[in-house]
């Protein structure tokens, strides 16, 4: 009994990492989009999300971009993550190029039965231009 004491205590718990939010199934989320979220020129957005539930769902991302003034390219990239500190590429984009006026793109991110606890969205816009880009997610169960 002793031995199995020692081993059980002798286990530490993984302490979650502070996301920005939290996506679970069956949600419509609404990220960035504020004038605090205004990029200028060669800028990058973060923005992680701690995933909960009890069964995998799938992800839909969208990306809606406010014009402000100049030219704007851009990518939005998905990542997973086991620990909330170590990332990885999930390898899809959303790409925006010569931007001159507001738009919703017509690519998304899709994730089928998402199964990392992690997800981190992070946009690199490129060019010379203000623009605030938005990010809608939507979950639904299998």
């Amino acid at each position: 009994m002793l031995i199995v004491a020692i081993f059980a205590t002798a286990q530490t718990k993984v302490t979650e990492v502070t996301p920005d939010g939290y996506l679970e199934s069956g949600r419509y989320v609404y990220i960035w989009g504020s004038s605090a979220d205004t990029l200028s020129n060669a800028d990058t957005l973060n923005y992680s999300f701690r995933v909960k539930g009890e069964q995998v769902f799938d992800i839909k991302i969208g990306l809606y971009s406010d014009f402000v003034s100049g030219s704007a390219g851009g990518t939005l990239v998905g990542y997973g993550s086991l620990d909330g500190a170590n990332y990885f590429s999930l390898g899809d984009t959303i790409t925006v190029s010569s931007l001159t006026a507001d738009g919703f793109d017509s690519e998304t991110l899709d994730y089928s039965d998402f199964m990392w606890p992690y997800l981190k969205l992070i946009y690199l816009q490129s060019g010379t231009a203000v623009t605030i880009p938005k990010v809608y997610a939507i979950t639904r169960k299998n």
